[in-house]
């Protein structure tokens, strides 16, 4: 259930000129749209009238992600692809962007909340299959998923640079912050806005629901639910997207637990990611919004932690774990008096010395082949501590190893760079045997406490990719029919409500079919149950072949089977509804090498928008359905579309 704001408050804050709003082009597609007499080329001729909008839908419409490979140069030929209301919830989305890049919000990062803002919507196209809904549409929400922040930042900018504060130093619930200050809190006014600008509800829902999508209750399974937890998966990840290494670090097994949710694991992920961040960027470019640079998400996955993480850690010692044998430890430029000694602590301590040559050789040896553990002179000649380190640090295994590095007491400015830009460690000379026990304990324990994070870490990943597809396997058969296989009546109604929902919000067409075996307990009785068994799931593979891909067939109770119908109108929906009519007709069902006639009877109904609900669509599929078995059977009947109680025969077969 949303709350939205008191609408005399909301109209109060809009007087105010404050609020986030669609400007220019975006304001004056909204208003025609809601007009019932609006026509596409004058969409067209107000988009052409922005270039910059013109440009990113044309880019929008040639998106790989939506599955068109023919490119499109048209805009009248984008506008039709994509949708007159889909143009306008991306071109509403783009100009709140365009026009609220900065503020007065001290405290509101206006170039990191778009920056995750659209990594949000990227992030949410690639979802478009799991959340089964247009990736333009998902684009969008997920875009303005968080307007309800920016619009805080722009109505009261001092008392919410306070509410940040107190958020980030104390650790406090943003929500309850904004309630406490304001009587109302991002949730609310983000919903109450989308609403005006005339997003569909369920697009308003998830975004209200999100930031706690368990404690929603919708259904479970439901495309609400699904959508929902997507967004919640989208803006994870946009989290990770923006986040330094070490916060990334800290917020994997949050995502990878958010990724299992919705049935996705391993390869899948790790190419969806790389996927995501490629395009953040592309779009981050065009649009101007700021972005960063990721490594693959395979390699952020397999990182170790940032050091001054795990310096404060327990250690393998303290935890009763033993001490791992034998680590090489590489000596660069260590002055020839100093090594008898060092090499000496170093096999004591059950390590293998590895000594380098101290030329750029060996320097570039240690570089592109670093052990587990470096020791370092400083003052080596050629060595420049603070390059050494960085370079180090940029390669897989030199993010690896602890380097330690030995210093002369006069060069103290070179230690701070040298710490700065990546050693573990730096110690002044001369060295006590004690000292440098410590530190290689130290290294040691180090090294040690990062694998088993690693293993741990690696363990989480095989845990979440378990419950991935544990989890994606009890979604399947608590949606499935086990005779048939296929979406059991739950799955199917749900479906026809959301598509429902969807037609009615964006003026799209949608029809049903019920259609029900005839004289199916004549089969039973002949041939026996196990024969009409053998019927039911011989007509749902029928049913499958035929159907359209944008199609759901399911079974909706006994004999008798719904598809629901997305974009169809009452034309198409007769002619569809007439080919599996002939096709069952014709078919072949066999049963212990028997064949045995089998036709069917189908009802049609066509949303006409006077439907109360979904449910209303079924009752009169349902009632031509009941004329249909009632005129003879082996027929379609379609409801009249004028006031869907009325019906007459469309189709039926010879006599």
């Amino acid at each position: 259930m949303i709350s939205f704001v008191d609408p005399d408050r909301y109209r109060s804050m809009k007087a105010t000129g404050k609020l986030p709003s669609p400007k220019g082009v975006a304001f004056a597609i909204i208003k025609l749209l809601q007009r019932d007499d609006f026509r596409v080329p004058e969409l067209v001729r107000l988009v052409q009238s922005d270039p910059a909008i013109a440009g990113r839908l044309l880019k929008f419409a040639n998106a790989a992600a939506f599955g068109r490979t023919r490119p499109i140069v048209s805009l009248q030929r984008a506008i039709v692809a994509l949708g007159s209301f889909k143009v306008r919830d991306l071109v509403i989305g783009l100009s709140v962007m365009h026009s609220h890049k900065s503020g007065q919000c001290t405290e509101f990062d206006y170039a990191a909340f778009w920056g995750h803002s659209l990594a949000t919507g990227i992030a949410c196209q690639e979802l478009a299959r799991f959340a089964q809904i247009s990736s333009e549409d998902i684009f969008t929400i997920g875009l303005l998923t968080r307007v309800g922040e920016l619009a805080m930042a722009s109505l009261y900018p001092d008392e919410y640079s306070d509410v940040l504060i107190a958020v980030r130093e104390k650790q406090q619930d943003l929500a309850a912050l904004e309630q406490q200050r304001f009587a109302m809190d991002h949730r609310q006014l983000g919903a109450t806005m989308l609403a005006e600008w005339g997003l569909p509800d369920m697009l308003i829902q998830a975004a209200y629901h999100h930031e706690q999508p368990d404690v929603a209750g919708f259904p479970d399974g439901s495309r609400l639910q699904t959508l929902t937890h997507s967004l919640n998966f989208a803006r994870s990840l946009a989290e990770i997207c923006m986040a330094d290494e070490e916060a990334r670090w800290s917020l994997l097994p949050g995502l990878l637990t958010r990724a299992a949710r919705l049935g996705i694991s391993g390869d899948a992920l790790n190419d969806m990611v790389d996927r995501m961040s490629r395009r953040w960027r592309d779009w981050g470019a065009t649009l101007q919004v700021r972005t960063q640079e990721l490594p693959p998400f395979a390699e952020i996955l397999a990182a170790s932690p940032p050091s001054r993480r795990v310096s404060g850690a327990s250690t393998p010692e303290q935890s009763g774990k033993p001490v791992a044998p034998r680590l090489q430890v590489q000596l660069l430029g260590i002055p020839a008096a100093e090594l008898p000694v060092l090499i000496e602590q170093i096999e004591n301590l059950g390590h293998l010395p590895v000594l380098l040559e101290s030329s750029p050789e060996g320097l570039k040896q240690a570089l592109r082949q670093p052990a587990q553990i470096i020791i370092a002179d400083m003052a080596m000649p050629g060595l420049k501590p603070a390059v050494f380190c960085r370079i180090l640090r940029q390669t897989a295994a030199g993010k690896e190893t602890y380097a330690l590095l030995l210093a002369s007491p006069d060069s103290e400015k070179h230690i701070i760079e040298a710490v700065e830009a990546g050693a573990d460690d730096v110690l002044v000379k001369p060295l006590t045997v004690q000292t440098l026990r410590v530190r290689l304990n130290t290294a040691t324990r180090m090294l040690l406490l990062r694998e088993e994070i690693q293993r741990e870490r690696r363990g989480i990943m095989r845990s979440t990719g378990e419950f991935a597809v544990a989890h994606k396997r009890l979604l399947q058969e608590a949606l499935t029919d086990t005779l048939t296989q296929l979406p059991n009546r739950r799955h199917g109604l749900d479906f026809l409500a959301s598509e429902w929902a969807f037609s009615q919000s964006n003026a799209l067409p949608l029809s049903c079919l019920l259609l029900d075996i005839d004289h199916f307990k004549r089969i039973n009785d002949t041939y026996g149950h196990p024969a009409g068994d053998a019927v039911l799931r011989q007509l749902a593979d029928l049913l499958k072949r035929v159907s359209r891909s944008e199609d759901l067939v399911f079974r909706y109770g006994g004999e008798e089977f719904a598809a629901v119908l997305p974009n169809a109108n009452a034309r198409a929906a007769v002619q569809i509804a007439e080919r599996i009519r002939t096709l069952v007709e014709r078919y072949d069902f066999l049963w212990q090498r028997k064949s045995l006639p089998v036709t069917v009877s189908i009802g049609v109904a066509h949303a006409s928008g006077s439907e109360k609900d979904s449910q209303t669509l079924i009752q009169i599929a349902d009632a031509a359905l009941y004329q249909a078995k009632n005129s003879g059977r082996n027929r379609v009947v379609v409801a009249q579309p004028s006031d869907g109680r009325s019906i007459h025969e469309e189709s039926k077969a010879a006599p």
